[in-house]
Parts: C-alpha cells; sequence; structure tokens
C-alpha cells in the first residue's frame, strides 16, 4: 500500500464519454434537466459487508490526497464535519467554496475529470468549476470515503460547484449547470453517459476503505 492515496473522484475519470473534443463553442443550448441544487446533501449508507459504527463524522474534501504516513491530508476542507450516525449524514456545502479551493474551466474539467472528448457545444466557455468528495473519520483519523451511486453502481454522481450558467451538449452529453452547486450523472455501461438528468433508479450511498 502505498503512503499516499489520491481519491478525488473527478481525478478518477470514472466515466468516460466517447467523442472527440475540438473545443468549447458558444451555443445558447437546449431545454435540459438542470443539475442545481441548494448544496444540502443527506444520505443513507448502504453498509454493505461493512462495519461502519467506528465512523463519526463526515467532511466534504476538495482535491483530496491522503497522506497516510503524516497522517494528514492535503487539499482544501470545503465543510464543517457532520456527524455520522445510524448511517446517515447530512452536510450543507459552502456557497461560495473556500477561495483557496482548486478551481478549472469548464474545459479543462470536462476533458481531465470526465475523461470527454468530442464536437461539444458550451454556451459559456469561461465559467470554472471546483468539486468536492466525502471523507469518513473514525477518532483515530481519516479512513475512507463515501460514493453517490445507483445500487447496480454503473452510474456515479459528481457533486460540482460553478461559478455562472453553463450548458454543454454534443453526443452523450447533456449537462445544464447552474450557478452554485450541482449534481452530474456519469454512467459507463456501455453508453457513457454524462448528463445532469438524474438515472430513474434510487441514488445510493456505499462506503470505500482507503486501504482497499
Amino acid at each position: 500500500m502505498k503512503n499516499v492515496v489520491k481519491i478525488s473522484i473527478l481525478t478518477a475519470a470514472i466515466a468516460v464519454a466517447m467523442a472527440s473534443f475540438n473545443g468549447c463553442s458558444k451555443d445558447d443550448g437546449p431545454s435540459l434537466v438542470s443539475g442545481g441544487f441548494n448544496g444540502r446533501v443527506t444520505a443513507n449508507v448502504d453498509p454493505e459487508n461493512w462495519d461502519l459504527s467506528p465512523l463519526k463524522q463526515v467532511v466534504a474534501w476538495n482535491s483530496p490526497v491522503i497522506d497516510l504516513a503524516n497522517d494528514r491530508v492535503l487539499g482544501t476542507q470545503m465543510s464543517d464535519p457532520a456527524n455520522y450516525t445510524n448511517n446517515k449524514f447530512t452536510i450543507n456545502l459552502p456557497d461560495p467554496p473556500p477561495s483557496d479551493a482548486d478551481w478549472v474551466d469548464i474545459k479543462y474539467a470536462l476533458e481531465n475529470y470526465l475523461g470527454i472528448s468530442g464536437n461539444l457545444k458550451c454556451s459559456d466557455p469561461n465559467v470554472e468549476v471546483t468539486d468536492c468528495d466525502f471523507l469518513a473519520l473514525t477518532d483515530d483519523g481519516f479512513v475512507g470515503y463515501f460514493l453517490n451511486t445507483t445500487a447496480d453502481k454503473k452510474t456515479t454522481c459528481s457533486y460540482w460547484y460553478v461559478d455562472g450558467d453553463v450548458t454543454v451538449t454534443g453526443g452523450k452529453v447533456s449537462l445544464s449547470l447552474k450557478e452554485g452547486w450541482n449534481r452530474i450523472y456519469n454512467t459507463d455501461s456501455g453508453k457513457g453517459t454524462v448528463t445532469t438528468k438524474a438515472p430513474s433508479g434510487e441514488m445510493m450511498w456505499y462506503y470505500k476503505n482507503l486501504l482497499n
């Protein structure tokens, strides 16, 4: 096991939308389902085979890198710790996020975080993006993180903050991001869709241990 664990959902490139990204051209965009929400995240965690009783708190973190050797987390803390009780937690994501969060432009985020390439139309290529992951703590420190997925784990929800309204369309991409916090759904089941329209199935929360 390496002593440094990078767990950012964005940098994990969970989903790949197959097309070729030739730029982010100006476009007014079609009528799409908005991914915007008020930043309040309420999670009911399916423990599966984990004993999650040692977990005490959950904290939202931007670009987390866990330095196990020195018992520290690099990146930016996005929220106050929230209590983890009865396999549930609620976090209010900050609006705006901390100034020292890692910001990138929408084109960079699409290409490098979601693996999107293609002839996409973007209403405002100057919009910038930051995101967060959800880290789990015991009394001894950080031990894991949570993912928000469908029950079959083929579609994963990412949490993005954008500093302006923007739509991105083309191929299997249909995003309508509103200034503030948004949910983006990545499906990698042969379709490779990236959308702000929630899937028909229930979204679940699952725990991932840092050592596995």
